[in-house]
């Protein structure tokens, strides 16, 4: 009768183990989730504030490869936007890099706008690394503008409103 006691006992303990590993791990894929929309929100928040829109409408303004020269014709306005727009991009790449952020959820929310902020301000961003000896000056810009272009040749890109043209609620 102890064999069969000591059976059960061991067959319940067992059970409550696995039981507690599902629940640990839905627990932590429950946070993994939390953590990701709230980092979906952090940078739409970044994004939604006149510290982005008015450096990205400035930075709009210059030629797409523009250069040195043409960053230098705009003025000293355009390239505080671009260290301003840079530094909050900055930020952005980097999550994207420590995984807070997926890159599919950047490339959505901001890709075009990494690829044109890096497209006007790659030959200034290189002039300004050779000048001042800081080869990691908008480093995760670069990385960042690198990754959804290598993303986007892979997948292919079409606008959202292309898209998920038929989605419905």
């Amino acid at each position: 009768m102890n064999l069969d006691l000591a059976v059960w006992l061991n067959l319940i303990s067992t059970v409550a183990i696995v039981a507690a590993l599902i629940f640990t791990a839905l627990q932590v894929r429950q946070a993994s989730i939390k953590r990701r929309d709230q980092a979906a929100v952090t940078v739409i928040q970044t994004t939604q504030s006149e510290g982005w829109t008015r450096p990205l409408e400035l930075v709009n303004n210059l030629p797409p490869d523009a250069t040195v020269a043409d960053v230098q014709r705009a003025g000293a306005e355009v390239q505080r936007a671009m260290i301003d727009f840079g530094v909050r991009l900055e930020t952005i790449g980097y999550m994207v890099f420590q995984r807070t952020i997926d890159l599919r959820t950047a490339d959505d929310l901001i890709g075009g706008v990494a690829l044109t902020f890096w497209s006007r301000t790659k030959a200034w961003a290189e002039r300004e690394r050779e000048r001042m000896g800081n080869p990691k000056l908008y480093e995760w810009c670069q990385w960042l503008a690198e990754r959804i272009a290598e993303r986007r040749e892979k997948l292919g890109h079409k606008p959202a409103h292309i898209l998920y043209t038929d989605w419905h609620e």
